[in-house]
């Protein structure tokens, strides 16, 4: 069960709580600054692991309150219509770039923060924030400072894309651009700056250190013509592929198959386990095998990434999530569902700002999402429980031992 973190939001009272406004309006606050009646902390993470280099960032949304009398339609007792005069409260999203006093954050002991709260520690102590415009304060909220977790030792995994091409389907069609070696090492740079915690909004983070590097060696030890890339033609086609995709599958010992091709599309959990280990959380494992023996290839699916079905065109290429996928075959699910670590937060899958970015994750808390398996927002960051994830899987799952061998890079056992 997910630790929950209490949260105290000043919101001028449970209608406030209840819902986000929906119905906007822009104040003159040159006019009348005191009209912020409430305010939402809104954070990237209400936890905060002191290595100095995870960062809280909080922003907030403010609104103003509103009381009218409104005369509403009633249908009398003896049925006829007449009317009665209610009071409304109206809530308004306040446009903060109209504020004459700028939003300022402090933690409890009235130490000012930097904008936006920006704050990275080293110290293992939880403190208390919260923010003023003018003389409107919110209330306090906690955040949980905790022991980063150790650094990871790097895994470099050599990476092979398998472009699959059936013969009369012409690679690119929709897009007019072919699979190069440059667009396929530019998903692995994209993938390496998130697993290398250099991404932006670095908050609740931790460094997976994992790099994925084009394979420079095929299985029988010759160089390979293009790094990374095994490029081959068949007559075959969508489900027909798939003794084609076995005959291509390499060794998940030696290399993280990427398969692009027009067979159905698979990015499935470790499916094989170390004899002797306990599982993880959330596998589903189907394969107990030692460390000498050989891994069953006759499974595509199993064996790596299978990316492009049905649709052998650029455009579905560029719309595949490689964000979510490497970590999805490295053990981690969406965080729009249960997914074994304490340290990220479920979301809503309804409770959402396209506009703002905000989310509310199901315990009722305003967040603004920046975890690779969130839903939304900028998917930058793995928190430490997800390398620890992460890194069971690469140790514990033989079809993912890719990073133990030099063999890719160097073509010698």
């Amino acid at each position: 069960m997910k630790k929950i973190i209490y949260i105290v939001i000043f919101m001028m009272g449970a209608f406030l709580f209840s819902c986000t406004p929906d119905k906007y309006e822009i104040f003159d606050f040159e006019a009348n600054p005191a009209q912020v009646d409430s305010m939402d902390l809104v954070p990237n993470s209400h936890i905060l692991y002191a290595d100095g280099v995870s960062e809280l960032n909080i922003q907030i949304l403010a609104y103003n309150v509103n009381q009218v009398w409104r005369k509403e339609k009633i249908t009398l007792p003896d049925g006829s219509l007449g009317s009665k005069d209610s009071l409304h409260t109206d809530v308004y999203k306040v446009q903060l770039s109209r504020l004459t006093n700028e939003v300022e954050f402090y933690k409890e002991d009235g130490t000012r923060l930097p904008e936006n709260a920006r704050i990275s520690t080293t110290t293992v102590e939880d403190f208390k924030v919260y923010a003023k415009i003018g003389d409107k304060q919110s209330e306090l909220f906690q955040i949980d400072v905790r022991e980063p977790f150790p650094e990871k030792e790097k895994k470099v995994i050599p990476v092979i894309f398998h472009v699959l091409q059936s013969e009369g389907i012409e690679p690119g069609i929709n897009g007019g651009i072919r699979y190069t070696s440059a667009l396929l090492k530019q998903q692995l740079d994209e993938a390496n700056i998130v697993f290398s915690q250099r991404g932006p909004n670095i908050s609740n983070s931790a460094n997976p250190n994992i790099e994925f590097k084009m394979a420079m060696y095929a299985p029988d030890g010759t160089k390979l013509e293009e790094e990374g890339i095994n490029r081959q033609s068949t007559p075959l086609a969508g489900g027909a592929m798939k003794p084609f995709l076995v005959e291509h599958t390499w060794d998940p010992k030696k290399y993280m198959n990427i398969y692009i091709c027009t067979y159905p599309p698979s990015n499935k959990m470790p499916h094989t386990l170390l004899n002797g280990m306990d599982t993880l959380a959330g596998l589903s494992i189907e394969t107990l095998v030692t460390a000498e023996d050989p891994l069953d290839l006759s499974v595509p699916e199993n064996s790596g990434i299978i990316i492009g079905a049905y649709n052998w065109g650029y455009w579905y290429f560029t719309r595949f999530n490689w964000k979510t996928s490497f970590p999805k075959y490295l053990g981690l699910f969406s965080s729009r569902g249960m997914d074994y670590c304490d340290d990220t937060y479920e979301q809503s899958r309804t409770d959402y700002s396209t506009i703002e970015g905000w989310v509310r994750n199901t315990l009722g808390f305003l967040f603004f999402p920046t975890n690779v398996m969130g839903h939304r927002g900028s998917r930058s960051v793995f928190t430490g429980e997800q390398v620890e994830r992460m890194h069971w899987v690469l140790e514990n799952c033989p079809t993912h031992w890719a990073w133990k061998s030099d063999f890719a890079f160097t073509g010698v056992e």
